[in-house]
């Protein structure tokens, strides 16, 4: 019998005789994908679930251990009137139930767990919820963020809100972003439609949610909603006896506010997306503050889960540069927690050039550089359609392509291979210390059989790092994977006492025996200093 966790601040594990397994989602390597530039399966230029159906035994050879799907919820035509059209029903151009299906049982084939992502802020004003509650139709009032007013006095732009449009049927404005019509979270009515939806897509067969929350109008009623959809993704899948499923954040709020999606040690998400490893600043210091920001300020055995790039901002090639791209790879996969790695990070691929589109179709979701198609191979149009792909390729994939990358043990797609395979290996360790060593990020993870150390140099200038300044590491240890283009070679043996010179980037990460602990350690001299410290007082009060 399998014991979930209802949330992560509250950690029920499988137990199994006398051995405790934590839920698996608690360091799990997802893959995410952008359905629509992942694979096309029909020749339209826009990748569906057929694609996905195709190619998905790819994420798997990566190492990852779960799926994390863009939205697929049915979406407006009318390319004047974006947005959602209904949640719980899959969008034609990706494909129908039947198609979604066949992908639950090929990833259950693959033992690759699925999850797919739901978004909550904005609907169409072309959807049936919008309409109706326009018109004032029972069951869907104040779906929509409205305000009174005339058509004369247009409300001020507010956070969460781009322009208000005056509707004469109901004469009152509705408030919209991105020209899609900003939801009302704080609507027990909403909430009701929503987890219904969510309920139909877990009794499809997914094992999590992904949620996008934010209501910057009001952060309580967001914070409040994802309660309610927690609560209820627990009671549909008990009711329709189905294990568990994990509920994932993904937030833009800073660490100290999004932490409220915990839910305060009451029912709340299993884990929150940290953006520790997504900023265009390459500042150590930055990096670091915002690495231990996003594991403070969780509650008590909550753990982050870290992504390499955030869903529409540049990929880590573009926003740092190449030389980054393993550095952010092994940061995500070998910090505390689980890791998300962002489709085509693995390669290095880069934003594409939106000028290059020529393209003037209607899309499901609206263009973006980092949302280039996957490159299979280095053929024309990478291997991703046999039609005209629905936004040009990445400058750089005719070399940053899955098949040139898997014929490379050394290139990114091996660093993150390896990486991925270390994780279920006795050297990665429960134990976690993060240091900052000069311009690099040090992680020792340890507490196993054996240890894992990653020194990864995030600045842009050289830097020396003396692990020796990390207590009770081995004497040696072994190289057992590096950057592109580092001089630490795989299966070298490297002296601790040693001074690592790190260029830009060069990133190394290290496997060697259990740490250690010689001579009396901190607790032991503080005691030591107290015993010696009585003895002085009780000799000076024995003398009087």
């Amino acid at each position: 019998m399998k014991w979930w966790a209802v949330v992560v601040c509250t950690l029920i594990s499988k137990v199994t005789g006398s051995n405790v397994v934590p839920p698996w989602w608690t360091s799990v390597v997802y893959y995410r994908v952008v359905v629509d530039s992942f694979k096309d399966g029909d020749g339209d230029g826009l990748g569906d679930l057929k694609g996905v159906i195709k190619q998905i035994s790819y994420i798997r050879a990566l190492g990852a251990d779960a799926v994390i799907l863009s939205p697929l919820a049915s979406r407006s035509t009318d390319c004047s009137k974006p947005g959602i059209l209904q949640f719980e029903e899959i969008d034609p151009r990706y494909g129908n139930v039947d198609d979604f299906s066949k992908l639950v049982e090929k990833a259950k084939k693959l033992e690759l767990k699925l999850l797919v992502s739901l978004s909550l802020q904005t609907v169409s004003s072309n959807s049936e919820w919008f309409q109706s509650d326009a018109d004032r139709v029972p069951g869907y009032e104040d779906r929509i963020v409205w305000k009174d007013g005339t058509a004369n006095s247009v409300p001020p732009t507010e956070d969460g809100i781009d322009t208000w449009t005056y509707h004469e049927v109901r004469s009152a404005f509705w408030g919209s972003s991105n020209k899609e019509a900003v939801l009302n979270l704080c609507s027990d009515n909403v909430a009701a439609a929503l987890s219904n939806a969510q309920c139909i897509w877990i009794k499809r067969g997914v094992s999590g949610v992904l949620l996008s929350p934010d209501f910057l109008k009001d952060k309580h009623c967001g914070a409040n909603m994802v309660k309610n959809l927690v609560a209820n993704a627990m009671s549909c899948s008990r009711g329709a006896g189905l294990d568990m499923p994990v509920i994932l954040v993904e937030s833009s709020l800073k660490p100290e506010e999004v932490a409220m999606y915990y839910g305060d040690g009451g029912v709340g998400v299993n884990s929150l997306i940290s953006n520790a490893l997504t900023f265009s600043s390459r500042s150590t210091p930055e990096m670091i503050l915002s690495i231990y920001a996003s594991v403070l300020t969780a509650p008590q055995d909550c753990i982050p889960t870290w992504i390499t790039s955030s869903t529409n901002e540049s990929r880590t090639a573009t926003r740092f540069g190449s030389e980054m791209v393993d550095a952010i790879n092994l940061l995500a996969l070998i910090l505390p927690g689980s890791a998300v790695i962002q489709q085509g990070d693995e390669l290095g691929g880069a934003d594409t050039l939106l000028e290059w589109s020529t393209s003037t179709t209607c899309w499901p979701t609206n263009p973006a550089p980092s949302k280039s198609p996957f490159p299979w191979d280095d053929s024309n149009n990478g291997g991703f359609t046999n039609g005209e792909p629905w936004l040009p390729l990445a400058p750089n994939y005719r070399y940053a392509n899955a098949k040139t990358e898997f014929a490379n043990d050394f290139s990114h797609v091996g660093v993150v291979r390896v990486a991925a395979a270390l994780r279920k290996s006795p050297a990665f360790g429960p134990h976690v210390e993060i240091k900052r060593l000069n311009g690099a990020v040090a992680v020792l993870r340890w507490g196993s059989a054996g240890s894992l150390l990653l020194i990864a140099n995030v600045a842009m200038e050289p830097t020396e790092v003396q692990l020796s300044r990390i207590p009770g590491i081995p004497a040696e240890m072994t190289v057992a994977t590096s950057s592109a283009g580092s001089s630490f070679s795989v299966a070298s043996h490297l002296v601790m006492e040693k001074t690592l010179r790190l260029s830009p980037g060069e990133t190394v990460l290290l496997a060697g025996g259990p740490r250690h602990c010689g001579g009396p350690g901190p607790v032991d001299k503080i005691a030591s200093k107290l015993s010696d410290g009585w003895q002085k007082i009780n000799k000076y009060f024995g003398n009087k």
